[in-house]
C-alpha cells in the first residue's frame, strides 16, 4: 500500500511540475494538475493540503536533486590539475544535464519560485548557501594543491562562480541549441577558475 501511495504522489508531483512550468504558480490550479493525470479533484487532497503545499514539494525534490549532484564528489579528492579540471567538468555536466533533461526546472526555480512565500525564499537561500560552501571547498582544495593562486578569497569567489553557473542554467531555457550553450558556459567556468584564478604555471 505504501508503494502505491508513493507512486501516486510521484505522479501528482510530476503533473504539478508540468502545470507550474506551463501556467506559472499564480495561474496554475489544482484542477489543472488533477486533469493531467485524470484524477478526481478531491483525490488530490489525500496527498497534499493545497497548491502551496505541492509547490513546496516540487521545489524540495528539485533542491534534493541539485544537492546530490553537488555533494556526490569529494572536493578534496583531486591531486593533479588534470583531475581538478575533470572534476569541475564532471560536476558541471551532471548539473547542466539535469536542466537539459527537464527544461521545466529552470522555469520553476528562476521564474516561478522567487517571492511566492517567505518560507520558500528562506529554503532557497539555504540551498544557495549549501552550494556556496561546496564550491568554496573546491576552491580551497585548488588553492591548497597549487592549482589556484594563494590569497584568493574563496568564500566570495565561490558565490561568483555559483552565480555564473546558475546564470548559465537560466539561459538554457531560452537557447535553441541547449547542449552547445551548456558546453559554452562550462568552458567559461573552467576558464575563469583555471586561468583567471590559476597560478599560471599550471595552466600551460
Amino acid at each position: 500500500m505504501q508503494g502505491k501511495t508513493t507512486d501516486k504522489r510521484g505522479e501528482i508531483l510530476d503533473a504539478a511540475k508540468a502545470a507550474f512550468a506551463e501556467r506559472g504558480f499564480a495561474r496554475a490550479r489544482i484542477a489543472d494538475i488533477a486533469r493531467k493525470i485524470s484524477m478526481g479533484h478531491g483525490t488530490f487532497y489525500r496527498y497534499f493540503n493545497n497548491k502551496l503545499d505541492i509547490f513546496f514539494s516540487v521545489l524540495d525534490g528539485i533542491f534534493a536533486d541539485i544537492a546530490r549532484v553537488v555533494a556526490d564528489e569529494d572536493p578534496s579528492s583531486t591531486n593533479s590539475l588534470e583531475e581538478y579540471r575533470g572534476q569541475i567538468l564532471r560536476v558541471g555536466r551532471r548539473l547542466y544535464g539535469m536542466f537539459l533533461a527537464d527544461d521545466r526546472l529552470a522555469q520553476i526555480i528562476f521564474y516561478e519560485a522567487p517571492g511566492v512565500d517567505p518560507e520558500l525564499d528562506r529554503r532557497m537561500d539555504e540551498v544557495s548557501a549549501a552550494i556556496n560552501r561546496y564550491t568554496e571547498a573546491y576552491l580551497q582544495n585548488g588553492i591548497q594543491k597549487g592549482f589556484l593562486r594563494r590569497g584568493l578569497d574563496a568564500r566570495i569567489l565561490a558565490k561568483a562562480v555559483d552565480a555564473m553557473i546558475f546564470a548559465g542554467l537560466r539561459d538554457l531555457s531560452a537557447s535553441r541549441d541547449k547542449e552547445r550553450e551548456a558546453e559554452r558556459w562550462l568552458d567559461a567556468v573552467c576558464t575563469l577558475m583555471l586561468e583567471g584564478m590559476g597560478t599560471g604555471r599550471n595552466n600551460a
